[in-house]
């Protein structure tokens, strides 16, 4: 997880010298409460789709209404979107 820390700061870094108002919200901020952070790992390529709720994202599946993920659950290899 050490590694993915020091991308998290990186990024955080990068966007807040860059477009600071995307920083405002602190939306990198490590939070003690759930929904913690909340992401997704693929090693399909990436693929940008626009809209608020795509019918990609079944954010409604089973009994869980909103996906969440800690960050020492955050392993394997791919990309992570989130």
């Amino acid at each position: 997880t050490d590694e993915l820390w020091k991308l998290m700061v990186a990024s955080y870094k990068v966007l807040n010298k860059t477009h600071p108002e995307l920083t405002d919200h602190c939306w990198l901020c490590y939070n003690t409460r759930p929904p913690f952070y909340e992401a997704m790992g693929t090693i399909e390529k990436a693929r940008r789709i626009n809209g608020s709720n795509p019918a990609q994202c079944l954010w409604k599946s089973g009994k869980r209404t909103k996906p969440s993920i800690t960050l020492a659950q955050v392993s394997g290899e791919g990309r992570c979107i989130g």
